[in-house]
């Protein structure tokens, strides 16, 4: 069999036995590298050990240099996380080995090209890298992945996929904007929608992050990964190309570059950025055409590509180098406790906000209290000119009565949006079984909001079990929704504003995850961020990590909790210093409680963007707000960052 890589004089490797080496091969590695590049290191190491190359691993450090020590790293990896005392001498990287992996136009591929233009050799593992590093004068050779069995958690028989589509990488907006896309169509399929925060790597240890063998049983399980490009450079992301197909899962990207010899179509599924969910909903409709695609991407890269032929390139490199003579040098004493270099997380929200000059502080906190103030006299008016006698609440009940309780009670709050509460309360009769009742409090509207909720809930959803409370006087939102959920009756509580949606999944997916996690007080789920001319993003992505809120909130008020969590904190906060923050606060009180919140990853809802008024007004100043919240919540102060 030919390896697909080309030797240095450019023919092609033909390996009928084990190719061997008189030099040993230390991968070198940071104690905290992305665990990506931890399981492409892995498959090299047993790509060469099944050649007869002896490999070994150092990490934080360089080991000392020796006659049959050839080293192996990626610059870009492995530079930024270490102490200097751990970088290489430029004695030391004329027996390295650079290991390429980032495309052009990009910081990290500036660094190893700065790299590879001083080290003995370098091999890159995608073509459009390698063009450009030949050039700048860079002797590079292409080292083509392929087909790994440690990766293989499939095996080619048949077997139950129960996730229909899944997505595995980091956040940018580019993807965000493709998934809140696709939304629609996923809403109709089991989903598993992961990404991460990439303002730091992510370890093998992570939490929330896949990795290793359970990710490749997690893909062995998935009938299609969707793949976005981070940004708009067009390349085949190989590795994880390579994961997903080792473990039948048919890869639907976006049209890239250096593919061969992949055949899109054939071997994968390649289509324009903004043809993705047309693409994914063709792909998930056709049983037959995924079936062929599974098959026969998983046969070629088993027989035509395996990384035991190609690895014959970085075998090659490693004896190159390792044969050049070098010139002397004192040698250096390993670090004796390798010591990785800290990371700086960003800066709290709090902390950043004290580091702004006073004069401009106080300014900006003056005129939000003068806001609020006016609000308090509006709303002190409107009480005096409406004089209540009796009871302020009035109640009406609509939809079929039953004798059991509810085990859902959906909160739905309104106040001046006739125009979009009865799209909510639409999604909400979709979405409803019969173990849901809907409360909705008009928290007193001068428009035809009340008047609107009525006329949804008789003519257009009378299955739906619901009370609508309207109220004499506007009490504000927190306010408005401890109300709703007092009045309802349901263990779980889903909070909804009037010009939001829900899929017709939200409720029983967020139940699903309640269910299986006693422990938890709250299940959320990701939202497709829209507004008049369509999606625009993904909001509540990040998962459930207590100490991220320091730098600011990042889930949604729509989110099913338990009812018993959320009476043991006390419910919505009603301090005006927190006005429009209400929910960052009930998820602090969680988290400050040691609750524990789960994410449900599919998307649940549609979140409509725009500058509402609550938040305009609460980021006119926000430091009464953060100055109420580590107050209230001490482990916003915690300087550690144990549980990002």
């Amino acid at each position: 069999m030919l390896s697909r890589g080309n030797l240095a004089d450019g023919s092609m490797a033909t390996l009928s036995e084990p190719l061997g080496s008189d030099f040993r091969a230390c991968f070198v590695g940071a104690s905290g590298q992305n665990v990506f590049f931890e399981e492409l290191s892995h498959a090299l190491r047993a790509a060469l050990e099944r050649q007869g190359v002896k490999t070994e691993v150092a990490v934080d450090h360089f080991p000392p240099s020796a006659d049959d020590l050839v080293y192996v790293f990626v610059p870009h990896e492995y530079l930024p996380l270490t102490l200097p005392a751990g970088h290489p001498s430029d004695v030391q990287l004329q027996r390295t080995v650079v290991l390429a992996t980032e495309q052009p136009g990009t910081p990290w591929f500036e660094e190893s090209a700065s790299v590879a233009a001083r080290a003995g050799a370098t091999v890159d593992i995608h073509m459009l890298g390698l063009d450009e590093l030949r050039r700048r004068g860079i002797p590079a050779r292409f080292l083509p992945l392929g087909y790994v069995p440690e990766w293989d958690a499939w095996g080619g028989s048949d077997r139950e996929r129960p996730i229909d589509v899944t997505f595995l990488g980091g956040y940018t907006e580019r993807r965000g904007l493709a998934l809140a896309r696709c939304a629609s169509v996923l809403s109709n399929y089991r989903t598993s929608l992961r990404l991460v925060e990439t303002w730091r790597p992510h370890t093998a240890d992570a939490p929330f992050f896949l990795s290793g063998e359970a990710k490749f049983r997690h893909l062995a399980s998935s009938k299609v990964v969707l793949s976005a490009h981070r940004e708009a450079y067009a390349y085949l992301e190989w590795q994880r190309a390579l994961g997903a197909t080792a473990n039948g899962c048919v890869v639907l990207t976006e049209h890239s570059s250096g593919f061969a010899p992949l055949i899109p179509g054939e071997h994968f599924v390649s289509v324009a950025y903004a043809s993705l969910p047309w693409a994914l909903a063709g792909l998930l409709e056709d049983d037959v055409y995924l079936a062929r695609i599974r098959s026969s991407a998983y046969d070629f890269i088993r027989s035509q590509m395996p990384l035991s032929e190609s690895i014959a390139v970085l075998v090659e490199a490693i004896d190159e180098v390792g044969k050049q003579p070098v010139a002397a040098e004192r040698r250096r004493a390993a670090p004796s406790v390798p010591a990785p270099k800290p990371l700086t997380p960003p800066v709290p929200e709090w902390e950043r906000l004290q580091a702004e000059p006073l004069e401009s502080r106080v300014i900006s906190a003056t005129m939000k209290r003068l806001v609020l103030a006016q609000r308090r006299l509006e709303r002190r008016l409107a009480e005096m000119a409406v004089p209540v006698d009796g009871e302020a609440v009035g109640v009406q009940e609509y939809g079929p009565k039953s004798e059991l309780a509810a085990r859902i009670t959906v909160a739905l709050t309104v106040f001046n949006y006739a125009g979009d509460v009865g799209n909510a309360i639409r999604s909400v009769g979709l979405a409803a079984g019969d173990d849901t009742e809907l409360v909705v409090v008009d928290d007193a509207s001068t428009d035809e909001s009340a008047e609107v909720v009525e006329r949804v809930l008789v003519k257009e959803v009378p299955w739906l079990r619901a009370t609508l409370l309207r109220c004499a006087r506007n009490a504000g939102l927190p306010a408005a929704r401890n109300l709703a959920i007092e009045r309802g009756s349901g263990e779980y509580i889903f909070v909804l504003d009037a010009d939001n949606l829900v899929y017709p999944h939200a409720f029983s997916r967020l139940r699903e995850a309640l269910d299986g996690d006693p422990g938890a007080a709250f299940a959320y789920g990701l939202l497709e961020r829209f507004d008049a001319q369509g999606p625009v993003d993904l909001m509540s992505w990040i998962p459930w990590q207590p100490d991220r809120f320091k730098y600011g909130n990042y889930i949604d008020a729509m989110a099913m909790i338990r009812r018993t969590a959320f009476l043991s904190v006390g419910g919505y906060a009603t301090d005006e210093r927190i006005y429009g923050w209400e929910d960052f606060a009930l998820w602090c009180a969680f988290a400050q409680a040691d609750m524990e919140g789960v994410q449900v990853p599919e998307i649940v809802g549609r979140y409509r963007a725009g500058a509402s008024s609550m938040i305009s007004l609460t980021n006119i100043d926000t430091t009464d707000a953060w100055a109420y919240l580590i107050e209230r919540f001490p482990f916003l102060r915690d300087q550690s960052d144990q549980r990002l």
